[in-house]
């Protein structure tokens, strides 16, 4: 069975679900390149870093084979629709402008965005209620030098003694060896301390950014501190984030995604690769590019085995317990309250964080999301499912009355129950930093790429960025459909 180019991909209802083992996608014919020396590619994994590589070396003149394990296309960016024609995220929500990449891609594509407000939420933490637009009126017990400035201002001035900002930290060579070195070893928690921050403002960040970032390495959080606090500028693709995969999908030649392609063994000599999927068909190239989760790929029977050190990275890595609880209101009614943006609402509460996505999509309707992680994830799953969304939603509106009224439609995306990734993203340990170098190695014909593999993880300019360094390994003049 074949894709067309009209597919609608629908969370709810298994995304296109196409039910054969080979599915292929549609796709215009378009000019390839001029590698001296065209090689066979076998691709594991059709979302943003998968597609990236397959279509850069497609570009060249190469012929790729893209296996996904999925009924769909996208990997982890997966849109739901709402009514009005409104769509949510199940997975990536947002882009920033200091995205180059993913802001090209779009381009290149003419996909339409909707823009976006940045945070300016209410908060509510240790019982206290704050704003983020009265800044004089914060109830906490922060200290005078974090009064009266934002947030963002604030964190920027904690970082600046240790030589970090949030424009470098983005940039695709970051870090080189002395700052991986300099900033590995401890956590956001620990260097806020060290820094003199008050107990309240590192509970502040927490809430903003959500909690289990503040027990992560801050070599590992320098990338996401500054997609989150450094730019303001949000934006996601009208009608959902999945339509630039999708788009993207289209750009290869018919018959090269295959759909529902478990891939059960990766086996390599000196002169081929061998890729196995669980139908039991067999598949031979020059190279193959995984972006398989490391905490799936420990199913997959490699040969021979990796290097030690690299089975250290994939059993090493952790992955981040994450629920989005969306919902569709008759209107957004927390504008009325003057709060907006991402985050709306910000706390210490079951509910952590809801994030406002409206912004100037079509429609009329207020369009949000809960954003759990950690224990709250956890502890949300651990609830009966059938009330359990509602029960999240009462929740927040005794804690924030008049906030969130005339909720129309409710769901929930779970990524620990996702058996192909088992996690919403992969971070390395404190003192991991060394995983990321090696990531960047190929392992004799296989190739490492994924938002995982590198400082952005968890973020689509990741997943490209990963995608361009596998392609150029195989062909050094690979290019992004951004440089075309």
């Amino acid at each position: 069975m074949q894709l067309s180019r009209r597919r609608a991909l629908q969370l709810g209802a298994g995304a296109a679900l196409l039910g054969g083992m080979s599915t292929a996608a549609c796709a215009k014919q378009s000019t390839p390149g001029s590698a001296e020396s065209p090689k066979r590619v076998l691709v594991l994994g059709a979302g943003m870093a998968g597609l990236t590589a397959a279509l850069a070396l497609h570009r060249r003149g190469h012929d790729v084979e893209v296996f996904e394990t999925q009924d769909r296309i996208g990997g982890r960016l997966i849109s739901v629709k709402f009514a009005n024609g409104q769509t949510t995220e199940g997975g990536g929500g947002h882009f920033r402008l200091n995205m180059p990449l993913t802001a090209g891609y779009i381009s290149k594509f003419k996909l339409p965005i909707v823009a976006m407000n940045d945070g300016c939420p209410a908060y509510l933490i240790d019982g206290l209620h704050g704003d983020a637009t009265r800044l004089d009126a914060w109830p906490w017990n922060l200290k005078e030098d974090e009064r009266n400035v934002e947030l963002s201002s604030m964190l920027t001035s904690y970082f600046v003694p240790l030589g970090a900002d949030f424009t470098t930290v983005v940039d695709p060579d970051w870090p080189n060896a002395a700052e991986a070195d300099k900033f590995d070893g401890f956590t956001v928690r620990d260097m806020l301390a060290k820094e003199g921050a008050s107990d309240a403002f590192s509970k502040l960040v927490a809430a903003q950014a959500g909690g289990f970032m503040l027990d992560i390495s801050v070599l590992g959080l320098l990338p996401d501190f500054a997609y989150h606090f450094g730019d303001r500028n949000l934006f996601r693709v009208l009608g959902g984030n999945d339509r630039l995969p999708q788009t993207m999908a289209a750009e290869l030649p018919e018959g090269k995604i295959h759909l529902g392609s478990a891939v059960t063994a990766i086996e390599q000599n000196d002169r081929q690769a061998k890729v196995v999927t669980a139908n039991g068909k067999e598949w031979t190239g020059d190279a193959v590019i995984s972006t398989i989760p490391f905490s799936v790929l420990q199913d997959v029977d490699i040969r021979p085995a990796l290097p030690q050190r690299m089975q250290e990275v994939v059993d090493g890595m952790l992955w981040a317990s994450i629920v989005k609880v969306y919902l569709q209101t008759n209107r957004p009614t927390w504008i009325d309250r003057g709060v907006r943006g991402w985050p709306v609402a910000a706390s210490d509460r079951s509910w952590e964080r809801l994030i406002d996505i409206t912004g100037n999509e079509p429609g009329g309707r207020g369009n949000a999301f809960f954003y759990l992680s950690g224990k709250n994830a956890l502890d949300y799953l651990s609830q009966p499912k059938q009330t359990r969304a509602m029960d999240l939603v009462n929740v927040f509106n005794a804690d924030m009355s008049g906030m969130l009224e005339d909720v129309v439609e409710v769901g929930e995306f779970s990524w620990p129950d996702q058996p192909w990734i088992k996690g919403a993203f992969g971070d390395t340990p404190t003192d991991g930093g060394w995983m990321l170098a090696e990531m960047k190695k190929p392992s004799e014909r296989i190739h490492w790429a994924g938002d995982f593999t590198t400082f952005k993880s968890g973020w689509v300019e990741g997943a490209i960025e990963s995608g361009l360094r596998a392609a150029r390994q195989i062909d050094p003049d690979a290019t992004g459909e951004h440089q075309l």
